[in-house]
C-alpha cells in the first residue's frame, strides 16, 4: 500500500512539476486560493489533504464573523483556511517567529488579496521579551524547546509576547477558535493567555507535546475544559492518555 501512495505521489508531483511557485488549491477549506509551495514537499495543500482532522475542527467551530488565532501559521495554510471561514467580517491573527515562514506567509496572503489575516511576527509566549528559537533542516520544526542538541540546528533570536497583554492593550479582539501548533511550547502560550482563555472560552486545537503536555493539561483542567481526541473524537479524562497528537479542548458549562 505505501509503495501504491508512493508512486501515486511521484505521478502527481511529474504532472504538476516540483518548482515551488504560487499553484490553486484544489480541494479543502482553503479552495480557489493560491499558495507559493513545491508540490514535492507540500502535496497535501494542493490537494485539501493535510489534516484533515484540523480542517473538520475548523467546519465544525468556526463561523462568519468569527476572531480566531493562529499561533505557530508557518507558510498560512491553516490561516487560508480560517480566513475563508471567518469570511470579510471576521480576523485571522497569525504568529509565526521564522523569518523564512513569515516572508512566504506574506507572499501568500497577499497573492489572494486577503484583508482580514493579521501576522505578527513573534512567538506568542508566557511574557513579552526575547528568545532563542533552533531551526533544524526544515523550518516548519523550529520550536523554542527542541533541538537544543542538535549541533546542525540554527539559532535564531526572536521576539516574544504574551497574548494576554497583547488583548489587554487593544491589539485585538477575544477568539471563538485558537490553533496552537508550536514544536513543543504550547505550556508557554497557554500561560500567556491564560486570561484570555478565561474570558472568551473559546474552543482550543492543540498539538499536544512531551514538553508541554503537563502545564497544558493542569492550566485547561483548572479553566474548566475537557478534552478529545481531534483525530477520533474520543474524551480524554486522564493525563495519561493526553500524549502526543492532536487535541480539541472544549469549555464546560461554568
Amino acid at each position: 500500500m505505501s509503495f501504491i501512495r508512493s508512486f501515486a505521489k511521484s505521478c502527481v508531483v511529474l504532472f504538476f512539476g516540483s518548482e515551488s511557485r504560487p499553484r490553486t488549491i484544489l480541494r479543502g477549506l482553503a479552495s480557489g486560493y493560491r499558495i507559493c509551495i513545491s508540490p514535492a514537499e507540500q502535496l497535501g495543500y494542493l490537494l485539501g489533504t493535510d489534516e484533515p482532522h484540523l480542517q473538520k475542527a475548523i467546519r465544525n467551530h468556526v463561523a462568519a464573523g468569527d476572531t480566531v488565532y493562529d499561533i505557530g501559521a508557518n507558510v498560512g495554510y491553516v490561516s487560508l483556511s480560517l480566513a475563508k471561514r471567518v469570511g470579510p467580517t471576521g480576523r485571522v491573527i497569525a504568529f509565526e517567529p521564522v523569518p523564512r515562514n513569515a516572508e512566504a506567509f506574506r507572499q501568500n496572503i497577499e497573492i489572494n488579496k486577503i484583508t482580514n489575516v493579521r501576522l505578527l511576527t513573534l512567538a506568542a509566549s508566557d511574557k513579552p521579551g526575547e528568545a532563542v528559537i533552533r531551526m533544524a533542516e526544515n523550518p516548519s520544526t523550529a520550536s523554542l524547546v527542541w533541538h537544543r542538541n542538535d549541533p546542525s540546528a540554527t539559532e535564531l533570536r526572536i521576539r516574544t509576547a504574551s497574548i494576554d497583554d497583547l488583548v489587554d492593550a487593544g491589539e485585538f479582539g477575544l477568539p471563538q477558535f485558537v490553533k496552537i501548533d508550536v514544536e513543543g511550547a504550547e505550556g508557554f502560550v497557554l500561560q500567556g493567555m491564560r486570561r484570555t482563555v478565561a474570558a472568551a472560552r473559546p474552543v482550543l486545537f492543540v498539538e499536544c507535546s512531551e514538553a508541554g503536555r503537563e502545564p497544558a493539561w493542569h492550566l485547561l483542567q483548572e479553566l474548566n475544559y475537557r478534552c478529545q481526541s481531534a483525530i477520533t473524537g474520543e474524551p480524554v479524562n486522564a493525563f495519561e492518555q493526553y500524549r502526543h497528537s492532536d487535541f480539541l479542548w472544549l469549555p464546560s458549562n461554568p
